[in-house]
């Protein structure tokens, strides 16, 4: 045996199969002289040769197709896959639409790489890919995690521009595609796709509907455009680009309290507390009835060390919506900073009563628990 080292597929071993296993299969003919790939199940260390399956390897070779498609014997291991496994393509396409609508994403990735690898010439394998790159990036994002949320968002930009290379007659690809560009700010390319688009539809809802869109994007102004800009660059963990460009917008638009909460947030999320509490109270001089606003400027009032403010910031926006479970966590924080335990305990267990599957307010009952 053989063990593969390239670190994700860790699993994955590479073994002879006997002279005598050698057969012919709908045309293909199996040669023992390729080392066959498995992947050895989790928890087992006593692997036998007897155990070997034709579903065993396609099933490590799914996974090389993956995350290794230069592998030297990716041609064999297409051609072994169609053989025994025909329908493979349509069989892990449902299964990977059901793991994504489970949002067990890791998984739908993975089956979708292997498919766009494996059959590149069937355009709805990278379709689903980048969609699937497209969901986690709005689930990273609103986990706050921008790293992991710009990561997948490259991917998906990626992942378009080779189904654009790859298939350039497909309404699918281009309507996707124009739409995911328009979503991130970069309306020059969305235009292009989408224009593309509307010369091989013949679907006249979809026609409409773009047509529409191009009508709007033709409105807009420059500077809305530099705010939509902004919100991407800095949802995307591109602060410092996206405060330049809004600072761009307000010395336009000083009036408008979206771009000095979008200014705030900006600030909030790279730590500066200071700018980011000048801005949000300019956005709250101009608007007082957005809980949001409310919620960042007691998080930078928290970071000052201004408990006081903190707290009336807190109830306010608590007036505003009394289960917000984002402000009655918050109170939680500020509770554990004053070192009180059980009022933090307090706050943390009814946001529990809100959302049980709320996963802050465990961690910090599992962590204030042990104190």
């Amino acid at each position: 045996m053989n063990k593969n080292i390239n670190p994700i597929l860790d699993r994955i071993m590479y073994v002879s199969i006997p002279e005598d296993s050698e057969q012919e299969i709908n045309g293909f003919q199996i040669d023992s002289s390729v080392l066959m790939p498995i992947e050895i199940p989790i928890g087992e260390t006593d692997w036998q040769m007897q155990d070997l399956s034709w579903e065993m390897i396609v099933a490590a070779m799914l996974k090389i197709f993956a995350w290794d498609p230069s592998h030297k014997d990716i041609e064999y291991y297409r051609s072994f896959i169609q053989a025994v496994q025909p329908d493979i393509n349509e069989e892990m396409t449902q299964t990977g639409i059901i793991k994504a609508g489970k949002k067990d994403y890791e998984i739908a990735e993975e089956i979708f790489r292997a498919l766009a690898n494996y059959k590149p010439d069937i355009e709805q394998n990278l379709t689903n890919l980048a969609l699937v790159f497209e969901e986690q990036a709005e689930l990273y994002s609103n986990l706050n995690n921008p790293d992991l949320a710009e990561k997948k968002i490259e991917e998906a930009f990626k992942t378009y521009k080779r189904a654009i290379k790859q298939h350039p007659e497909s309404e699918e690809i281009f309507y996707n595609s124009g739409n995911f560009y328009l979503k991130h700010g970069n309306v020059e390319k969305s235009v292009e796709l989408l224009n593309h688009f509307l010369t091989v539809t013949k679907d006249s809802k979809k026609k409409e509907l773009v047509s529409d869109i191009l009508k709007k994007v033709k409105s807009i102004s420059v500077d809305d455009r530099t705010f939509n800009e902004a919100y991407e660059l800095i949802k995307m963990g591109r602060e410092e680009s996206g405060i330049k460009k809004i600072l761009n917008y307000i010395s336009n638009k000083p009036d408008i309290w979206n771009a000095w909460f979008l200014l705030g947030w900006a600030y909030r999320r790279i730590g500066n507390y200071q700018k980011g509490k000048e801005a949000l109270l300019e956005c709250l001089a101009l608007n007082d009835k957005n809980v949001d606003t409310y919620n960042e400027l007691s998080i930078c009032f928290l970071e000052l060390g201004e408990y006081n403010e903190c707290r009336k910031k807190l109830a306010k926006a608590l007036r505003l919506d009394g289960e917000n479970i984002k402000i009655i966590s918050n109170f939680g924080i500020l509770a554990l900073k004053e070192s009180n335990i059980e009022e933090a305990m307090g706050f943390f267990r009814t946001v529990l009563e809100i959302d049980p599957d709320d996963e802050i307010a465990k961690k910090y009952i599992e962590f204030l628990s042990k104190k």
